[in-house]
C-alpha cells in the first residue's frame, strides 16, 4: 500500500524519478516531449562542455550521484554549481546512465533484431534506407527522443576539432547506451 501510494502522489506531481522508468510512461506522467534529464544536460553540455573526450570521458563517481540525487528530487538541478562546471564529464556520464537504465532500451528489444538486420548489408545506402525503415517503428516517445539526441550528438560531432569526438567515437560511446 505504501508503495502504491508514493507512486501515486510522484504521479500526480509529474515528477517522479526518471531513472530506470519506462520512457514512455515517464513522458506521458511528466508531459514532456522528451526527458528532462536528456535537454537539460545536452543543453548544458554544448554550452559548457565542448571539451576533449565529452562523453568518452568518465566523470567522478560520487558527482554523478549528486546530480542523480538532484535531478530525482522536486528541485531542478544547477549544473552551474562549480562542482560541476570542474568536472563537466559527470554531466556526460548522467547523461549516458540515464539511457542506460531505462527497462526498455531506447532502440527497443523489440526492433533489436531488425536494427541488426539493417547494419548487416553491405552497401551503405542500402544500410541507411533499412535503418530509416526501422526508427519509424519506433514508439512515438523513443523516437522524439532519439530524434533530439541524434541532433545533439551531430552538433557535437561538427565540434571534433575541439572534443576529438568525431562521428565514429560518438557512435561508440553512445551505442551500448541505447541498442542491447
Amino acid at each position: 500500500m505504501k508503495n502504491k501510494a508514493a507512486k501515486l502522489k510522484s504521479k500526480r506531481k509529474g515528477t517522479e524519478n526518471a531513472f530506470g522508468c519506462d520512457l514512455t510512461e515517464h513522458l506521458q506522467n511528466s508531459g514532456q516531449d522528451v526527458p528532462y534529464v536528456l535537454k537539460t544536460c545536452a543543453e548544458f553540455i554544448e554550452k559548457h562542455g565542448i571539451v576533449d573526450g565529452i562523453y568518452r570521458l568518465s566523470g567522478i563517481t560520487s558527482n554523478i550521484q549528486k546530480l542523480r540525487q538532484e535531478f530525482c528530487s522536486e528541485t531542478c538541478p544547477d549544473l552551474t554549481k562549480e562542482v560541476y562546471l570542474q568536472d563537466i564529464h559527470c554531466v556526460g556520464s548522467l547523461c549516458k546512465l540515464y539511457f542506460r537504465e531505462l527497462p526498455n532500451p531506447l532502440l527497443t528489444y523489440e526492433l533489436y533484431k531488425k536494427f541488426t538486420d539493417a547494419v548487416s548489408f553491405k552497401e551503405e545506402q542500402e544500410q541507411l534506407r533499412n535503418i530509416r525503415r526501422v526508427i519509424k517503428e519506433l514508439p512515438d516517445s523513443h523516437f522524439r527522443t532519439l530524434e533530439y539526441l541524434t541532433k545533439h550528438l551531430a552538433n557535437l560531432a561538427t565540434l571534433s576539432h575541439q572534443t576529438n569526438m568525431h562521428t565514429r567515437n560518438l557512435a561508440l560511446v553512445w551505442a551500448p547506451n541505447l541498442l542491447r
